[in-house]
C-alpha cells in the first residue's frame, strides 16, 4: 500500500510562472480593464474564484492580444506516491473546495484543443481562398512557408504555434493539405492530434 502524506502548501503563486494570454476577438486588446481580466482569470478553465484572489499587476498590450500578469492565491495539496516521490493532487483557489489537478487539466486541455481547432480552421479557411484565387493550393511542408504566403493578403492574424506552444503542422500538395497540431501530448499521430483537411471541411 502506498505511504500517502499530504502535505498542505498555501501561497501566492505569482504568474510570472504562469503569464495569461488573453486574446480579445470584439474589442482592441489596449481596451482590456484590470476588471475585465480579473473576471477572465478567475473564471478560467471552469473554476470561479473570489475577485480578491487575484490581483492583477500588470497588462502589456501586443497588438490584437494583451499579456496580463497577475498574482492568483492558490493552496496545493501533495500526495506522497511512488518511490517516495512528491506530486500534487489538488488545487485550490482564494476559499473554494479542492479541485483534482487531473480533471483540471482535462478541462484546459479541452478548451485549448477547441481553441486549436478553430485555429486550423481559420488556416484552412484562408487556404481555400488562395485556392479559389489560384486554382490550387500551397505547396509546401513548412507552416513557416505557409504563413507567410497567407499572411496578410488570405489570413490577417499569424498563426505559428498551438495553444500547447508547439508550432503547427501543415502538409500541402495543389490538391490538398493536411493541417495539425501534437495536441496535449505534443507527439505526432497519437489519438489527441488536432487535424484539418481539405476532405474533411
Amino acid at each position: 500500500m502506498i505511504k500517502r502524506s499530504i502535505l498542505i502548501i498555501s501561497l501566492v503563486a505569482l504568474v510570472a510562472a504562469c503569464t495569461f494570454f488573453i486574446a480579445s476577438q470584439t474589442r482592441a486588446a489596449g481596451d482590456l480593464s484590470p476588471k475585465e481580466a480579473r473576471k477572465l482569470i478567475a473564471g478560467m478553465a471552469g473554476i470561479q474564484l473570489p475577485s480578491d484572489a487575484v490581483r492583477i499587476k500588470d497588462i502589456s498590450s501586443f497588438g490584437n492580444s494583451v499579456v496580463v500578469v497577475a498574482q492568483v492565491e492558490t493552496a496545493f495539496r501533495m500526495v506522497k506516491g511512488d518511490k517516495d516521490k512528491w506530486r500534487i493532487s489538488e488545487i485550490r483557489t482564494g476559499d473554494r473546495r479542492w479541485e483534482d489537478l487531473d480533471t483540471l487539466m482535462r478541462a484546459l486541455n479541452a478548451e485549448k484543443t477547441a481553441r486549436a481547432r478553430a485555429e486550423l480552421e481559420s488556416i484552412a479557411t484562408a487556404l481555400e481562398s488562395f485556392r479559389r484565387e489560384r486554382g490550387f493550393y500551397l505547396e509546401s511542408k513548412s507552416e513557416a512557408a505557409l504563413i507567410d504566403s497567407l499572411n496578410p493578403r488570405y489570413l490577417a492574424r499569424v498563426i505559428r504555434v498551438d495553444p500547447w506552444h508547439k508550432p503547427y503542422e501543415y502538409e500541402g500538395s495543389r490538391g490538398g493539405f493536411v493541417l495539425r497540431s501534437a495536441g496535449p501530448d505534443g507527439k505526432p499521430d497519437t489519438p489527441d492530434d488536432v487535424t484539418v483537411t481539405s476532405g474533411s471541411r
